[in-house]
């Protein structure tokens, strides 16, 4: 890699530099795979966390421990249902929910067994608790069930503290009508309320993983139990509901679109290079600096974000576009402009460092935004092309030519040659400032779209599945609730007793669905006393009649006279300490202060969220909080701050620019802001939303369009393009020829623009056929602005 005037090397030329860069890299690839060996203590996690893209949310004290009581991260339910209702098809669901019991139980605690067995009250409290449908029994309907619980087979026999059976009454009542056990496993029909026929049923199994919903080794373990079942029993219908199914959907995703879009990009560019230099031999040495790059970026950002996100690995997947540029200029004027592949290289590094410094700020400047994975991605980008700019300032010169390399009639040669014969006229001028002018009065309709669509990577259809389980079970999302206070667990229970009028009414004109509330579980103190009152004067005047009946001895009525004077009611927070309680836990907040409820909605019109809202807004002890709206509202302040921040950076490269081509300012801006320009134009008469990762496409544009428009600042088309290219290229052997070596550098330069504009749309092109939303944006935004930015070129070197 050295050359006879190695010592004579000055500055970066020194074999010095080479050597320690070469050290770098070493260090990063420890760095690297201490976070990739299996048994490494400093193991690397792949977070597929649509929340960890998200900056910290602005929310009240209270609002954060709410959410904070959402922690499900691990939990899983899984729905196994059956073809059709016959025999076979239901004995086939049952045979799958078994085996999909066995093969969960080495990684996750089955636990819904245990939601029907330990809803039993103790005791002293269950007098207070009476079921909604024993309300109004007589009194002889309560004699008569006290009979059956004696004499009726299965029933139960607690004549001191149960003697009416209230606790089987009780469970009834708190377990889902559309739940029940069947055969020792839970069978879930659809919901009553929803006026559906109750179908053959599912069977419900729900687990808590032991290992972590965002470990690449658990997310594969429970994929390959749950397609190991599939494959068993291909006629059963599976519908899946949980975090580390949209985790393990996330990391799949992102592992297909790294081989898709980065082999994609990998081959279009060989393909380019190929073609241009057909040096085959020569192409691996050439994407050194690509390596190089993703080996210097990959281990640092890792290590200092402590875990990489999914679309930082998609996005770097695309780097390859950007870092091969640096390569795609030296190699061209090393081709077309030098004789001996070594010589007047002087003129291209000032540009090239430009190039980088220009887009080292674009990229920089994702870093200052609050939201981490734009973060992340910016530091990965920016790392990614330092490295490789390093690699090819440093080692690439080095490397020999082929010694047919520099002829004057190389595909190269003559691809420059007609790429320079590219120039517009004064009717070009003309149209392109009409399409100027046309596409920014388009602006005033440029709208934005800050739906959360765009964060979310889960396939349709298991967001579907999960939905559908939800909808079975009328289990809140959790993404809204509100938060009750009053001054003690009798005020509350009563205030939320009040509330349940409200949502009623929202239900029944269908702004509302499903909700969990404290009320649902315990009636109001006052109820509770009354209740209790009740089944003292029953014990006392019914319960001997009972005794008489059934032939048993008067004296135990003194006994259960006794147990009962010991009962009282209820409290919430006592509640929530019982293991039939612990569907309350996520409904009330402790405090010393005060009362805490929460009640949590399921699906939810924007006309309910709204009343919602207006309900909370009139009483300072009521909080709504729509997650959703929320973190829609962050997307949109951090979309307005990314604006601002493509805007300061444009004002500032463009002052620096100015400062050294002067009156050749506008060469070097036309090509990244007309880009700007013109992709912001198609994206409003497309009806397409603004949303934050067009922005981010958009910084990309900027930074790959200041490159090509510093190029072209640095070497604009000469007169001597204009002649025979055969005679232009005499005159490149003339040497001394001030023009003729101008003009070279010039074709040299617009061929490495032309193939690093066309790699970096094989790049950030085919993030646009990406199923992650947010990329497929960003890839949108790419593909207009990088087009339009190559077909600017032209413009910006006449």
């Amino acid at each position: 890699m050295t050359g006879r005037g190695d010592s004579h090397d000055t500055g970066l030329d020194r074999a010095a530099w080479r050597w320690l860069w070469a050290g770098v890299l070493l260090l990063c690839a420890v760095l690297l795979a201490g976070k990739l060996a299996p048994q490494s203590p400093w193991r690397g996690a792949i977070d597929t966390r649509i929340t960890a893209m998200l900056p910290a949310q602005e929310r009240s004290p209270l609002a954060a421990r709410a959410e904070s009581l959402e922690d499900t991260a691990n939990r899983l339910v899984i729905l196994v249902g059956a073809r059709d209702a016959s025999a076979t098809s239901l004995k086939q669901r049952d045979a799958a929910a078994q085996a999909l019991r066995q093969a969960l139980a080495p990684l996750a605690t089955l636990d819904d067994g245990k939601s029907l067995k330990s809803l039993r009250l103790p005791a002293e409290v269950q007098p207070a608790l009476i079921a909604p449908r024993l309300a109004e029994l007589s009194d002889e309907q309560w004699q008569a069930r006290a009979l059956r619980q004696l004499f009726q087979p299965g029933g139960q026999r607690d004549l001191i503290h149960d003697p009416f059976g209230l606790a089987g009454a009780w469970q009834d009542w708190l377990t889902p009508a559309n739940l029940s056990l069947s055969g020792g496993q839970l069978l879930l029909r659809a919901p009553t309320s929803s006026g559906e026929q109750p179908g053959n049923g599912y069977r419900l199994i729900s687990a808590t993983l032991t290992g972590s919903a965002y470990a690449m080794g658990d997310q594969q373990a429970l994929e390959q139990a749950v397609d190991g079942v599939k494959a068993d029993y291909p006629d059963v219908r599976l519908l899946r509901s949980g975090l580390v199914f949209h985790a393990s959907a996330g990391a799949q995703q992102a592992r297909q679109e790294m081989s898709t879009i980065g082999l994609g990009s990998l081959i279009g560019v060989l393909l380019l290079l190929w073609a241009v230099f057909r040096t085959p031999r020569r192409l691996p040495l050439l994407l050194v600096p690509v390596a190089t790059g993703v080996l210097f970026a990959l281990p640092l950002t890792w290590w200092a974000f402590g875990s990489l996100h999914v679309l930082t690995l998609a996005f770097g997947a695309s780097l390859i576009g950007i870092s091969i540029d640096y390569v795609l200029h030296l190699e061209c004027m090393r081709r077309l402009a030098t004789t001996d592949g070594r010589g007047g290289l002087a003129a291209l590094w000032p540009g090239l460092t430009l190039g980088l410094c220009s887009s080292l700020a674009a990229y920089l400047a994702i870093t200052l935004t609050p939201m981490p994975g734009l973060r992340q991605m910016g530091m990965f980008a920016a790392l990614g092309l330092l490295g490789a700019w390093l690699s090819v300032r440093l080692w690439l010169p080095r490397l020999s030519l082929p010694e047919d390399a520099t002829r004057k009639d190389s595909p190269a040669a003559r691809a420059a040659g007609w790429l320079a014969r590219v120039l517009p006229g004064r009717r070009s001028w003309q149209a392109l400032g009409l399409l100027l002018l046309a596409a920014l009065a388009s602006l005033y309709a440029l709208r934005s779209d800050d739906r959360l669509t765009q964060l979310n990577p889960s396939p349709a259809s298991l967001i579907d599945e999960q939905r559908e389980v939800q909808r079975l079970l009328a289990e809140p999302n959790g993404l809204r609730y509100l938060i009750v206070q009053a001054e003690d667990g009798v005020a509350l229970l009563t205030r939320l007793q009040a509330l349940e009028d409200t949502f009623q009414q929202l239900n029944a004109q269908q702004q509302l669905g499903h909700w969990a509330s404290l009320a649902q579980q315990l009636p109001t103190l006052e109820q509770q006393q009354a209740n209790l009152s009740a089944m003292r004067e029953r014990t006392r005047t019914l319960l001997p009649q009972v005794l008489h009946q059934a032939g048993l001895p008067a004296a135990l009525v003194k006994r259960a006279e006794q147990a009962i004077e010991s009962a009282h009611p209820l409290r919430p927070a006592d509640w929530v300490t019982l293991p039939a309680g612990e569907m309350g836990q996520r409904l009330w907040l402790d405090s010393r202060t005060a009362a805490i409820g929460i009640v949590r909605f399921g699906d939810v019109t924007a006309e309910g969220s709204a009343a919602l809202a207006r309900l909370a807004a009139g009483d300072d002890r009521l909080e709504y909080v729509d997650q959703v709206a929320r973190l829609s509202t962050t997307l949109g302040s951090i979309r307005s701050e990314m604006a601002w921040l493509v805007s300061a950076a444009v004002v500032v490269i463009s002052l620096l620019l100015a400062l050294r081509y002067r009156r050749s300012t506008w060469r070097a801006l036309l090509p990244p802001l007309g880009g700007l320009v013109l992709t912001l134009a198609a994206l409003t008469l497309a009806g397409v939303g603004l949303n934050l990762f067009h922005l981010l496409g958009l910084l990309l544009v900027l930074g790959i369009g200041l490159d090509a428009g510093i190029f072209c600042a640095e070497h604009p088309a000469r007169s001597a393009e204009k002649g025979n290219p055969a005679r232009s290229a005499n005159d490149k052997t003339e040497q001394g020829n001030a023009e003729a070596t101008a003009s070279r550098a010039s074709q040299a330069s617009l061929l490495a623009i032309s193939l690093s504009c066309a790699s970096s749309l094989l790049a950030f092109g085919l993030l646009s056929f990406s199923q992650t939303p947010a990329l497929a944006a960003l890839g949108l935004a790419c593909l207009l602005g990088l087009t339009a930015t190559w077909c600017l070129v032209p413009f910006a070197r006449s």
